[in-house]
C-alpha cells in the first residue's frame, strides 16, 4: 500500500521535475490537491453518467420521463456547499505559498539579484557589479530577484524551482526562495514576447557554496584581451545578437555587417543607433 501511494502522489504531481528550491514542495502540494479534486469528481461525474443513461434510458414500457421533485434545499446545499469549502481550502493553501515565494524569511541575508528582460534575453546584475547572462545563486543561501522589463511583459519560469513570475515594463516584480540543490537548471520565457520568444532562454547556474560562488564573481576577461575579443563578449552576453546579426544574415534588427556600424558600436551593450563613418556621412 505503502508503494501505490507513492506511485499515485507521483502520478498527482504529473511527473514534475526534480525540485530544486524551498518552494517547489509547496507548489506541488497545491498542483496535486487540484489534479485530484479534478480526478475524483470527474471519475464521480462519469460515473454517474454511466449509471443514469443506463437506468433512465427510453423503454418500450417507460415513454416518458419519470416523475421527480422540482426543488430539493438539502441538495441545493450540498452542491454549493461542498464545492464551497473545497475552493476556500485551495485557496488558502494557494495563498499560503504564495507568501512563501515574496515574503523574506526574518534574519536572512538573501543574495539581491536585478533581472532584467528585453526582447530576446536576459540579463541578471549580481551583488558587486557583476553582470552576467545566466543567473548565479548559492545554495542554501536565500535569494531575491527583482524583475524590470525594457519593453514588452516577460516571464521568468524555472521549472525545477517551481518558480514564474511576470516581468512588466515600468514595474518591479520580486521572487524569494532558497536554492536547494546545485546544479544548472533551464531557465524560459513564459510570455509569448514576439518573433524569438522561443529562443529567450538562459540558464541557472546553483553553485554549491559561497567561496564557488565568490570564485565565477572574479573571474573576467583575461588582462591581454584584445577590444574585438571584448565586444564581441558583450555584444553577445548583452543579448545584442537576438536582433543583429554579424554575418549580414537578416534578423529583426539591421546587421552589424550591412549597417556600416564600427568595431566599436558593435560591442555597445545598448545597441546604440548605429555611428556610419566618414564615407557614409559624406554621402
Amino acid at each position: 500500500m505503502g508503494r501505490l501511494a507513492a506511485a499515485l502522489a507521483l502520478a498527482g504531481a504529473g511527473f514534475m521535475p526534480r525540485r530544486a528550491s524551498s518552494v517547489a514542495e509547496g507548489v506541488d502540494g497545491v498542483f496535486g490537491l487540484i489534479f485530484w479534486v479534478s480526478a475524483v469528481f470527474f471519475a464521480l461525474i462519469v460515473a454517474c453518467t454511466a449509471v443514469f443513461v443506463a437506468r433512465y434510458r427510453a423503454r418500450p414500457s417507460r415513454r416518458e420521463p419519470d416523475p421527480s421533485p422540482s426543488h430539493d434545499m438539502r441538495l441545493e446545499l450540498l452542491w454549493s456547499g461542498v464545492p464551497l469549502a473545497l475552493v476556500l481550502v485551495i485557496f488558502g493553501v494557494g495563498t499560503r505559498t504564495y507568501l512563501r515565494m515574496t515574503e523574506q524569511e526574518t534574519g536572512a541575508s538573501p543574495l539581491r539579484i536585478q533581472v532584467t528582460a528585453r526582447r530576446w534575453s536576459w540579463w541578471f546584475d549580481h551583488p558587486g557589479g557583476k553582470g552576467a547572462k545566466e543567473l548565479h545563486l548559492v545554495a542554501g543561501r536565500p535569494a531575491e530577484l527583482v524583475l524590470a522589463s525594457t519593453d514588452v511583459i516577460h516571464s521568468l519560469f524555472v521549472p525545477e524551482f517551481r518558480l514564474k513570475q511576470d516581468a512588466v515594463p515600468g514595474r518591479f516584480a520580486r521572487m524569494v526562495f532558497t536554492p536547494t540543490l546545485a546544479g544548472t537548471f533551464p531557465i524560459v520565457c513564459a510570455e509569448y514576447c514576439g518573433t524569438n520568444h522561443s529562443r529567450m532562454s538562459a540558464l541557472a547556474v546553483v553553485h554549491p557554496d559561497q567561496p564557488s560562488f565568490d570564485a565565477w564573481a572574479r573571474e573576467g576577461m583575461a588582462a591581454d584581451a584584445s577590444l574585438v575579443e571584448i565586444g564581441r563578449r558583450v555584444f553577445e552576453e548583452r543579448g545584442c545578437v537576438a536582433c543583429h546579426s554579424i554575418d549580414g544574415s537578416p534578423r529583426v534588427g539591421p546587421s552589424v555587417k550591412k549597417s556600416g556600424w564600427t568595431r566599436a558600436t558593435s560591442a555597445s551593450p545598448s545597441c546604440s543607433r548605429p555611428r556610419r563613418s566618414r564615407r557614409d556621412s559624406r554621402t
